[in-house]
């Protein structure tokens, strides 16, 4: 799917969602961690290579705006996508004007969505790290 391994991180207090997006991530051939909370996604964000992270957006400790927020700040590399079955739109447009997040993906999900989604996440991904090794 992609020309260089890329490592996904997914973000979700739900079991069912975790283990359907580690499925796909399978199928397509794409190393995936998992979390339940964004305390433990932080904790492996200190350990591990992630370039791709699908964050819920509703979760029992804090909103995933946030947890991607603060992501942005410490890990700016990293590609942030939100992902929600009830969504506050104003904060997910504000975040993505803002480049705090780069999409918003829909519960349920179509799973040409969540490839498209990856896909251009990927490329984004890659293009960062390409221009940031170029010379202004």
């Amino acid at each position: 799917m992609m020309s260089e391994t890329l490592h996904i991180l997914c973000v979700d207090d739900e079991e069912h969602i975790l283990k359907t997006l580690e499925r796909f991530c399978h199928n397509e051939d794409i190393p995936m961690l998992a979390a339940s909370s964004a305390a433990e996604a932080l904790k492996l964000l200190e350990n591990k290579q992630v370039n791709i992270i699908i964050s819920d957006y509703q979760m029992p400790e804090t909103d995933g705006l946030v947890f991607l927020n603060e992501v942005s700040c410490r890990w700016p590399e990293i590609i942030r996508i939100i992902l929600s079955g009830f969504i506050e739109t104003t904060a997910v447009t504000q975040a993505l004007q803002e480049g705090k997040v780069f999409g918003f993906l829909p519960k349920p999900w179509q799973r040409s969505e969540l490839k498209s989604m990856i896909q251009a996440a990927a490329a984004q991904y890659q293009t960062n790290i390409r221009t940031k090794g170029t010379p202004s």
